[in-house]
Formats: structure tokens, sequence, C-alpha cells
């Protein structure tokens, strides 16, 4: 079963304490993670998608933080970084979407390899919040949607 699946990586990296909490439901995981923030996992077996909901508020559609977003997830399935950062688009594809000013993520799997969609995944929430946003022009953004406090950085 794809949930158990997606499961077994996770665990995981919650065994590892990639993620401060972690628990399951019958189709999707909540964990803490970045920033101690709550994110959820949906798993849709159906369509074959893992789906990270609600990664970054206040992020409008027109803005161009979204679209910047948007580059730099394509990016990771560039043929300039190094296999082990980039994402096959034969196995995977990620696609961001924004309603109402909040950012998702989800990993669509186009073969059979749930474990590399599902690490893919992680890694790219990683990034983003690791690369995108700390090496980025968003400190304002980090302390006034992210609620960091500001000599953190």
């Amino acid at each position: 079963m794809l949930t158990d699946r997606v499961a077994a990586v996770l665990e995981e990296y919650a065994a590892k304490g990639v993620f401060r909490s972690f628990d399951r439901t019958r189709s999707s995981f909540r964990m803490v993670w970045h920033h101690d923030r709550r994110f959820e996992l949906r798993v849709d077996a159906r369509k074959r998608a893992l789906s990270f909901r609600a990664i970054l508020p206040g992020v409008p559609v027109a803005s161009e933080m979204y679209r910047e977003l948007v580059q730099f997830v394509e990016s990771r399935h560039g043929e300039d970084l190094p296999p082990h950062r980039r994402a096959d688009r034969a196995k995977v594809q990620f696609r961001c979407t924004n309603r109402a000013g909040s950012v998702s993520l989800a990993a669509i799997i186009q073969d059979d390899d749930v474990e590399y969609a599902t690490r893919r995944l992680v890694m790219m929430v990683h990034e983003i919040f690791l690369t995108f946003l700390v090496e980025g022009p968003y400190y304002e953004y980090l302390v006034e949607q992210l609620g960091l406090e500001e000599d953190r950085w």
C-alpha cells in the first residue's frame, strides 16, 4: 500500500530526529519540523501524489516571491545539479500551488519508486526552508510570517 511505503520513509526520518514529533492517520502524516511549525503530508493513492499543504503562509499569488519559489522548485530538476541533489523527472515531478496566499507543494510519483519520491519531497521542503528562504531576500518574510525572532538571524 502506498501510504505504508511513505510511512516507512517518514518513520526513518522521525527516528533520526529530523522531525520533532511525528504521527500518522489513515492517509496523512503530521510532524513538527522547520521552525517548530506543524506540517501535514497527505497521500492520495489514486493520483499517486504526496502533498505538503500550506507550507508557506502569506505568499500572494502574483508576488515575486511566489514566482521565484516556483522557479526554485523547478530548478531542482536541473541537469546542473549533482545527481544526489537533483530530482529525476522520470521518478517524481513537483507542483506548487497557491490558494489564497497559502503555498502547498506536491510530489507526483512517476514510477513505482515511492521511497525516492518521498525522500525527494522531504528534501525539497528542507531546501525551501534552508536555501530558498535563508539565502534569498526573505528575511522579513521569516520574521513576519513564520514568527522567527529577529535576533536569531
